[in-house]
This record gives structure tokens, C-alpha cells and sequence, in this order.
């Protein structure tokens, strides 16, 4: 068995598919059977993180598999793109997409070895049923809210706050639409925002992405969602739109007197 680089591999972990219109995560079987609760609730938001970002490449794949992840022959784990793919990524989205990767593969380790750890003292209850579906839900929405609370805290602890950033940390309740509210997001982009209202649910996010240290750049994500209120939400969304590109642009004339 081969990766997407033609390593040879000494066990498969996972690979990312792409169908028609999404992405699966297709999981080694064995390790699915022996999934713990905890370790799957962990892996379910680095999943749907990495998803999205394949997602935005997927026009410059030529093949089915976008992304794999296995132990090599050398005892080695090795995360491949598709040949070619990974000239069209910006350097710290594709570092942060392969960072996750990586640490799907260490929880997916830890399942091998806490069943080992079973099988030797006599405690292993046998493969469990595969019935996980990873989609999104509330617990992945938790999940990402956690990891991009983990993200702000590792770059104020590298001092990399890039001043401008905080602009979306800085947004009151008062400021946003009625029934609005405002959490920390995930993306492999840069600093991220997630947005929900209290009767439509998830609206989106807004992510900043710093370029060259000195320009800034705005991505704002609408969440599909239910089809019968993408309308009302696109307008939410849209107002909240307008008042992070005023906040920035007070911000940065700020930033420029001083």
C-alpha cells in the first residue's frame, strides 16, 4: 500500500475524499471499532477545520483522495496533499491544515494504544459497532470555539498578536444585531469570529488573515444552513459584515495618527 507520495505504508489512518459537492473523512476501520467517546469528540473539530480548508482547493485536485495521513514503513507518519496542490496554499494555512492532521494522527495513536494497553490486561471489550457520522453539530461548533481559544492563547504567548487582529475581539453585544452573538471561531486562515443568532443558528464567520506583515485581509463565510432561512440570515450577516469593515477601517486610521 502506497501514500499519496508513493511511500509505502505500514498502516492506513485516514485519507480525505471528495464527492460530488462535500468531503468525507474516511477512517481506518480497525481504529473506528476501537474509537473512545473523548478521543472522537477531540478528532471531530480538527476534522470539520481541515474539511474547510480542502474544501477552498478542491478545483485544483485532479484526483478523488485531497489529503492522507499514515505510519510508514520507517515507523514515520506522514500527512501528503494531492501532487501539486500545495503550491496554491498560503504557508501558514497549509501549516496549520498539516498541524491538525498531525494531531488527529497522535489521537488516533492513542486509540491504538489504550486498546493495546486493554488487549493485555484482559480488559478489551471487542470492536464497537461503526455508526459515527462526523458532521456539524453543537459539540463541533464547542470544539472549534475551543481550539481557536487555544490559538489566541499560544500566539499572545509568541507575541504574535498582529495589533490589528484584536479589532474582532473588540466587538460589545450592543454592537452587533439584535439577537446576536459573537464567539471564537477556528479557521487555518487566521483569527476567526463565528456568529449566531439566537433563532437562526450559526450565520457564520469572519476571518483576518495577515499578508506580508502589513496588509490585512477579510474573509467572511456564510453558513449554508437550512434553505428556508438563508435569506434572513444573509442579511444578518451581511450587517455584521459592515460593522467589522468599520471597525477595521477606525482602527487602522488609528493605528496610522499614532
Amino acid at each position: 500500500m502506497y501514500n499519496l507520495a508513493g511511500n509505502s505504508v505500514s498502516i492506513f489512518l485516514f485519507r480525505f475524499v471528495l464527492r460530488k459537492n462535500a468531503i468525507s473523512f474516511v477512517l481506518n476501520e480497525t481504529i473506528a471499532e476501537d474509537m473512545y467517546p473523548d478521543i472522537d469528540e477531540k478528532i471531530e473539530p480538527l476534522v470539520h477545520a481541515c474539511s474547510e480548508t480542502l474544501l477552498r482547493y478542491r478545483s485544483h485536485c485532479r484526483g478523488e483522495t485531497i489529503m492522507d495521513g499514515n505510519i510508514l514503513i520507517d515507523g514515520g507518519f506522514e500527512v501528503m496533499l494531492f501532487k501539486g496542490l500545495g503550491k496554491y496554499f498560503a504557508e501558514r494555512e497549509k501549516q496549520n491544515l498539516f498541524n491538525d492532521a498531525h494531531k488527529i494522527a497522535e489521537l488516533l495513536t492513542e486509540v491504538m494504544e489504550r486498546r493495546t494497553k486493554e488487549e493485555q490486561q484482559g480488559t478489551y471489550p471487542g470492536p464497537q459497532p461503526l455508526v459515527r457520522k462526523f458532521r456539524r453539530t453543537q459539540s463541533t461548533n464547542k470544539g472549534l470555539e475551543t481550539l481557536g481559544n487555544g490559538r489566541q492563547v499560544v500566539d499572545e504567548l509568541q507575541g504574535d498578536t498582529r495589533q490589528r487582529m484584536p479589532v474582532l475581539n473588540e466587538l460589545w453585544p450592543d454592537d452587533l444585531p439584535a439577537d446576536v452573538v459573537a464567539k471564537s471561531g477556528y479557521d487555518h486562515r487566521g483569527h476567526c469570529l463565528a456568529f449566531e443568532h439566537e433563532t437562526l443558528g450559526d450565520l457564520g464567520k469572519i476571518v483576518l488573515t495577515d499578508i506580508a506583515g502589513d496588509k490585512l485581509l477579510m474573509h467572511a463565510d456564510l453558513t449554508k444552513g437550512n434553505a428556508q432561512t438563508f435569506d434572513k440570515r444573509k442579511k444578518v450577516f451581511e450587517d455584521i459584515i459592515s460593522l467589522v469593515e468599520v471597525r477595521l477601517r477606525d482602527r487602522l486610521a488609528e493605528r496610522e495618527r499614532t
